[in-house]
């Protein structure tokens, strides 16, 4: 059985009542749908070409990172001198620091640490330092689409430890 409200509505409570749903609904519908464009980042594509002295590069790989640091980056493979990243429109515009790697095989065997006795291909990065570890490389990025081609030179520095090797270790003081 339905108990009886202690307070009456009249009808003046019932015309504020509805005005305030409807302007209160109105304010979340308008922030909802603001909410869901700046979510959505837009539809930013990331595309170009990347060579190393005029020869497609094949099987590397090419990152975004924000050149004021930020933490968010994206990335995508590169195949046949060709990248595309679809999903780039979680990136805000601006300037990224773009670093691209390109480990290749040597044609040269190497014991396997993970399984003594066996040897794998060795793989060394086939990119100068100053286009992926120390990157000079940078791209403006906008929403939308944007078509960046990045022509590599040889002749810089090149890291020449074997992919997944571990960098020299450095002698902390007291060590000898």
């Amino acid at each position: 059985m339905l108990q009886p409200l202690p307070f009456q509505f009249t009808k003046d409570d019932t015309i504020m009542l509805l005005i305030r749903t409807k302007r209160y609904g109105f304010a979340a519908a308008l922030v909802a749908s603001v909410a869901l464009l700046a979510g959505c980042g837009g539809s930013a594509r990331l595309e170009g070409t990347v060579t190393l002295d005029g020869q497609p590069v094949d099987g590397g790989t090419i990152a975004f990172t924000p050149a004021g640091g930020q933490k968010s980056n994206l990335a995508g493979r590169i195949a046949n001198g060709k990248y595309v990243i679809e999903n780039a429109g979680t990136l805000a515009p601006g300037t990224y620091k773009v670093e691209i790697n390109w480990p290749k095989k040597t044609g040269n065997m190497i014991p396997n640490k993970n399984d003594p006795g066996t040897q794998v291909d060795e793989v060394k990065q086939a990119i100068p330092m100053e286009y992926n570890t120390q990157s000079k490389l940078t791209a403006e990025l906008k929403s939308g689409v944007n078509t960046n081609n990045f022509e590599l030179k040889s002749g810089g520095a090149i890291d020449t430890r074997p992919i997944g090797s571990a960098p020299p270790r450095s002698k902390a003081s007291g060590d000898n």
